[in-house]
């Protein structure tokens, strides 16, 4: 064994170049590994990158390069119509799902507490401590041990008040936490997002959303100052930097996913990339946690960025009609998030929490850039693993990205497609009549290819029997490629579940009266509801969660604290519109008699009905002081004109305005 003393002489000798070299051999150790982890992830996403592809070019009315190569192999001659079909059933999927999620402002999410709602211990011990000493204090005991049973009796009292006051604090504590994250979501405009993603998910059938990490919000605001060398009054730039949730709408193109994974339960690592100017890139060392040595010399070894396109970014260029170009001068970078061992988090300065071995695996947060890691973090948000919420349009079994609009009609699209191009193939080709000219019949001279009404074609000997023009009508097929592109259009309606009534097509045996549209509307939502219910389940519900733990650990307001829950209701509204709008016009139609009418109060009746049907009943419905104002007004003019009055007898519908405060206009 050798000498700690011979060691300690040792380690004196050791150049600094050497330990440098050593320790970043170590440190970019991580980088390498979330790299190689990273191209496994591409290569896994490849498939799933092509169909998004062709969901867009669907969405756009494009075809696909194959195809449009094959149809201008014919010197271009052949229709290229594209029936754009697919874009009229996303807008209406989208309309719908926004309208049913938004309409009510904040309907989507609702903060409750728990059934049995416990307190802050502390809290608790404190109350339990100050009602013992005014039990005491009213019983006129000095110490609790002179008459146990008593303060045994007095104390199971108050034990089940101390319970109902804890429930009244966290339904407290549940309004103001309500309050405070809707706040929140007004400030990160949480709809503009929301609704990004949607879309998003109605074309590629997957949506993704980046919440509940925290962002540094910077307001700038100019306050009135004292020049300390002139005494003069000044305006001076005050800057002020808070803490708040972040929440980011996030294109499904950026993220990598764990290819065995089929939710986000299961997710051992999730990436996304970034693609950053060079000043967005320079900011990155001004963030917290961020290597700011390693962001400069990055900038200062790769002075042209380092960014290299990837071949979905090319496509989604052309796609929009964006011209390519040489350089993008941009830098990539990773975002890692998922699970890293404690060697790992040790090498880079990051302390494991208290009772867990290096040997076990954290929930961290890694950013890199060219295999050099810029920042490592422990995951900020306790009870989540990965902050980025993917919610699919249609849930696939046994796979993690949904699937789209695009894509379930994607065979009735291209039938249709075909059957178009067809039609105006044989339409053009019909038109007019096919020529056959036998030119050793004809006149010198004479221009076969000259067709106009009433020519004359001089011809010269042969036999006279033998024509020496022929006419050729070809067959019009329209109606049978009519039946097809019905047909397929009908496909198109079932495959999608969303049928073109619910947007506006009007048929001869379409049922326009009110109540056979709402049974029509409501049949057309039954399929709508499960992509609602994969918006509460996937994106909603864990977005507020994510919301609320932030709030729960960072901010610092005690009274929006409590034992809490989140609820996602974007189905539920739904289906309690509709149930509650169908039996409330059923029930008015049954109380609609002279002998039930004295027993329902049919003000509260009818502004119920107009909320389910999105109509504000304080417009359309007198309030209760303006009837009652109305009527003493009528009373006082009917008493005005009996005998011995003076007035002018009232007119019928001479009734005045009434005012807000029952006061008459005019």
């Amino acid at each position: 064994m050798q000498d700690p003393a011979e060691l300690m002489y040792e380690e004196e000798f050791v150049s600094d170049e050497d330990l440098d070299g050593q320790q970043e051999q170590e440190l970019q150790s991580l980088g390498h590994r979330l790299k190689d982890i990273f191209q496994e992830y591409k290569d896994a996403r490849k498939e799933t990158e092509n169909e998004w592809l062709k969901d867009l070019r669907q969405y756009n009315g494009q075809y696909e390069p194959e195809i449009l190569a094959r149809l201008n192999d014919h010197g271009g001659a052949r229709s290229k119509v594209f029936v754009g079909l697919t874009r009229t059933k996303v807008m209406a999927a989208y309309s719908r799902i926004v309208d049913l999620l938004f309409q009510h402002g904040d309907l989507y999410f609702a903060v409750h507490p728990t059934p049995i709602a416990d307190i802050d211990p502390l809290t608790a011990a404190r109350m339990r401590q100050q009602a013992m000493q005014e039990v005491m204090m009213a019983s006129g005991m000095a110490d609790p041990m002179q008459n146990q049973d008593l303060m045994l009796e007095r104390m199971g009292e108050l034990e089940q008040g101390f319970k109902e006051v804890e429930q009244k604090m966290a339904e407290e504590a549940a309004k103001n936490m309500t309050v405070q994250i809707k706040d929140q979501l007004i400030e990160e405009r949480a709809d503009q997002k929301l609704k990004q993603s949607i879309l998003e998910a109605c074309i590629f059938g997957s949506g993704a959303v980046k919440a509940g990490t925290v962002r540094i919000d910077t307001k700038q605001s100019y306050g009135k100052a004292i020049d300390p060398e002139t005494g003069a009054q000044t305006y001076a730039l005050s800057v002020v930097e808070t803490p708040v949730p972040e929440l980011e709408s996030v294109s499904i193109f950026d993220l990598y996913v764990d290819p065995y994974c089929t939710t986000l339960d299961d997710c051992n690592g999730l990436f996304r990339r970034h693609v950053l100017t060079r000043r967005q890139f320079r900011d990155l060392a001004d963030l917290p946690d961020f290597d700011d040595e390693m962001v400069r010399y990055l900038l200062k070894m790769n002075r042209t960025g380092n960014h290299v396109e990837e071949e979905h970014e090319r496509t989604l260029r052309r796609i929009a009609g964006i011209r390519d170009h040489a350089e993008s001068n941009r830098f990539e970078v990773f975002e890692y998030w998922g699970d890293v061992d404690g060697y790992a988090l040790e090498e880079h300065g990051i302390d494991v929490p208290e009772g867990m071995e290096l040997s076990d695996q954290f929930s961290a947060c890694v950013w890199l850039c060219e295999s050099k890691i810029l920042k490592v973090m422990l995951n900020p948000i306790a009870g989540y693993k990965i902050p980025y919420h993917i919610f699919p349009y249609e849930r696939n079994p046994h796979q993690f990205w949904g699937i789209g609009v695009p894509r379930m009609m994607r065979d009735s699209q291209t039938t249709m497609n075909a059957a178009v191009r067809i039609w105006l193939d044989n339409m053009a080709l019909s038109s007019g009549p096919m020529v056959e000219v036998n030119t050793d019949l004809l006149a010198a001279g004479e221009d076969p290819t000259d067709i106009h009404p009433w020519r004359v074609f001089l011809r010269e000997g042969g036999d006279g029997s033998m024509p020496a023009v022929r006419w050729y009508q070809p067959v019009a097929n329209a109606n049978g490629l009519n039946q097809i592109v019905e047909i397929f259009r009908r496909f198109a309606d079932e495959t999608t579940s969303l049928p073109s009534y619910t947007h506006g097509e009007q048929t001869a045996s379409l049922n326009k009266t009110a109540t056979g549209m709402s049974m029509l509307m409501g049949a057309a939502n039954v399929a709508l509801k499960s992509t609602i219910k994969n918006i509460d389940d996937f994106l909603l519900e864990p977005m507020i969660e994510a919301m609320f733990h932030w709030n729960m650990e960072f901010n610092p307001r005690e009274d929006i604290k409590g034992d809490l829950r989140i609820v996602a209701r974007g189905s539920t509204a739904l289906v309690q519109k509709e149930v509650q709008s169908q039996r409330l016009l059923q029930f008015l139609s049954l109380v609609s008699n002279p002998m039930d009418a004295a027993l329902v109060d049919r003000p509260s009746l009818l502004r119920d009905i107009a909320q389910t049907l999105d109509i504000d009943p304080d417009e359309i419905i007198k309030s209760e002081e303006r009837l009652q104002a109305e009527q003493a007004l009528q009373n006082q003019m009917l008493a005005g004109a009996g005998p011995g009055g003076t007035g002018t007898p009232a007119q019928p519908g001479m009734v005045p305005d009434i005012g807000p405060a029952g006061v008459p206009i005019g």
